[in-house]
Formats: C-alpha cells, structure tokens, sequence
C-alpha cells in the first residue's frame, strides 16, 4: 500500500485548454515531484494561436501535465497558458460507437462485426454473483449529471459527478466506468469527452471524480490555474475510488465485474499506478496521454493511447506505458488490428490484452480516443455471465 505521495511528472507542466476557453496569459508551470529513480530529463516549450471555438477535429490541445518516462527518463514541458487547436468537444475521426467490437462479447453502439481481439471472460472485481447490492431495491432517480456529488474522505470534501442511464430501473446490471481529468482541470472538462454512459447507450454509468483540490465548480477549467487539481497515487485517493464504487454499488445495480477506470494525463498516470496497485479492481484501464507506472508485479488489461503530436507529454512516455504492460502481461511482438489506429498484441497472459492507440492528435481527448476505449471496455464480457 502506498503511503506517501506517488511521484507522477517532474519540473513543470505547461498548460493547454480547449479553444471555448479564453487564453489566459503567463501563467506559470507546477513544480511536482520527481519519478523515483528517474533518468534525465528534456523539456518542450511553445504556445498555440488561440482558438475562436468552434469545430472539432483530431489534433486538439487540452489538459496539462508534464511527462515521466517511466523506467526510462523523464520528459516535460514547460510554457505559460496556450489555447487549443481544435474544439472544446469531443472531435476526432470517429464519432460514438463508430469502431467495431472487440473481444469475446464486445458490443459497440452502433457498430457491427469486425476482427475481435482478446477480452476477458474471468478477470477484474467480483466473484460468482457479481451483481451489486443496489440490484432489485427501488429505484430512486439519480441526480442531474451536472450536480456534483459530495463525500467526505478522511476527513476531505472530495467531489465526483455521475451520469446514470435514463432507463435504468436496478433489475439489469450496468457497468461502471471511470473517468479521470488530467491536471489543473476539472471534472466538468471531461464530461462530454470521456461519457460512456452515452456511447454506450445507456449499458453504462459513468462516473467523473475530481482530483485533490478545491470544489470543482459548475463551469469547466482546463489549464487556467484556477484549481491546480492533482492526482496522486496514495490511499486517500484509492479510498475515495473505491467509495465511490460502494455508495453506487448499493445504490444502483451494478455488474461488479466489469467496472472500468480512463484517464487524461496526470489521471492517465495516476490509472496506470492504480493498475499496479490495485489491478482487482478494475476490469481493465484505459489511460490517455500518460506514463509508465513504478515498477510492479501485477497483471492488467489495459489499452495505452497517445498522439503522435502531443507537445504536453512526448509520445514515448505513452511508448514506455505500452511496453512497461507487454512486459509485465508477457506478450509477444505480433500484433492485430480492430479498431482505428490500435493494434492488440499477441500471446499476452489471458484475458490481460494489450492494446496501443495512437494518431495525429495533440493532447486532448479526440472523439476516436473515447470511441476506442469504449469499445475495448465493452468487449469483456460480465463475469457470471450477466
């Protein structure tokens, strides 16, 4: 268990948002821990035109976090506060649920067949009956998704929004996903970027925690320094996960199998250690413009996405991610392909698949990004068969 402070990013972090946000001008960098026994470091610098908001696209600025390479060095990017290319929504090449299915049982949206790549049948949280608490009490209807929800946490407010089917009524078991903003954001940044409870037509609940730091507010913020918010890899924010996870669980009917966890830069980091810390329970990880995690022994599902034009976190941090997982899971060095931009390997440990994403976009969460993990979420099937 960890007990101090996870080291995510070193030096500082320059500072991107969508362009619906107004450039705000020389803001400074966050000086955050150093990776443990990290190598040497490089740094980027630059700032991008500001945005006037409108349209989408692939290569779309957003987040702000510097980069570890994991066992292999450290990289960051220093700057002020730059606006971003591209909009503030999801764009990207793929819309919902436009990638086929992969896995034994995935299901996308609105797709159809396609090359499968391996899923799960066994992994993850719950046992046996794997329906949660909440199935078959009464119904009670969620809150709006733009009200945050409040929990106290050793003593801490923390905050999360969620995002519950329309039609959920606590007899069918919905999956549970997470999903995390990257640093110096909100959880509202996300909302519409990161919604499986929407890409998934409603099969899921999806949940937006919020980083340490003060109330998140109703209004997005990306990079602005106005929050500062954090991840780090230490109990309290595991117990706050893991919260979360029961108060929904008891409240609505849950497949406990097959609850899932994203994240965005420093929340892509800081999924990658929970990947390592806690792999039981998660059914699999999807991290977006993150890093490799300290070294551990477990064995996780995971999919490691990253653009190839993203100045905040260098592409090799994702690279080192990626090969950190096919270590660790054992995989060999053939790859498949079923989803837009993404190759799965071969002979990895079962039903711990490794997938790595990339494509021509900057750091930001495209809208094929979101359509990828979903589709690679929904391609494990419930544990008893739910």
């Amino acid at each position: 268990m960890i007990t101090t402070p996870h080291p995510l990013v070193t030096h500082q972090a320059q500072l991107k948002r969508p362009r619906s946000l107004l450039r705000l001008a020389g803001i400074a960098g966050v000086l955050l821990p150093t990776l443990a026994g990290a190598g040497g470091c490089s740094s980027q610098e630059g700032a991008s035109p500001p945005g006037d908001g409108a349209g989408g696209g692939d290569s779309s600025a957003g987040g702000s976090i510097g980069a570890t390479g994991g066992s292999g060095g450290v990289s960051h990017a220093t700057g002020g506060a730059t606006s971003a290319t591209g909009g503030s929504s999801a764009g990207g090449s793929s819309s919902d649920g436009g990638s086929p299915p992969v896995g034994s049982g995935g299901e996308s949206p609105t797709g159809g067949g396609g090359a499968t790549a391996s899923g799960g049948t066994e992994n993850g949280t719950g046992g046996g009956d794997s329906r949660s608490p909440g199935c078959g009490t009464p119904f009670q209807a969620p809150p709006s998704p733009s009200e945050q929800q409040t929990l106290q946490i050793e003593g801490d407010a923390r905050y999360y929004l969620m995002d519950v089917p329309n039609d959920a009524d606590n007899t069918e078991p919905l999956m549970l996903v997470f999903a995390l903003h990257g640093y110096d954001m909100n959880n509202v940044a996300v909302v519409d970027l990161f919604n499986f409870t929407e890409r998934s037509q409603g099969r899921a609940i999806t949940v937006w925690p919020q980083g340490e730091g003060p109330h998140p507010g109703n209004v997005s913020h990306w990079g602005d320094q106005v929050l500062k918010s954090t991840w780090t890899a230490n109990d309290k924010n595991y117990s706050f996960l893991r919260q979360i996870m029961t108060d929904l669980g008891e409240r609505y009917c849950v497949d406990e199998s097959r609850v899932f966890i994203a994240g965005f830069s420093m929340g892509a980091f800081f999924t990658n250690q929970m990947a390592c810390d806690h792999p039981d329970w998660f059914r699999a990880f999807a991290p977006v413009a993150g890093g490799a995690p300290q070294s551990c022994t477990a064995q996780s599902a995971i999919m490691v996405q990253h653009g190839t034009a993203d100045d905040i976190v260098d592409i090799s941090s994702g690279e080192e991610s990626r090969d950190f997982w096919l270590a660790r899971n054992g995989c060999g060095t053939s790859t498949s392909s079923s989803l837009s931009n993404c190759q799965f390997y071969e002979g990895c440990a079962e039903d711990k698949p490794v997938a790595w994403c990339t494509g021509n976009y900057d750091h930001y969460i495209p809208g094929e990004v979101a359509s990828n993990i979903w589709s690679f979420f929904s391609s494990f099937e419930s544990h008893s068969g739910l």
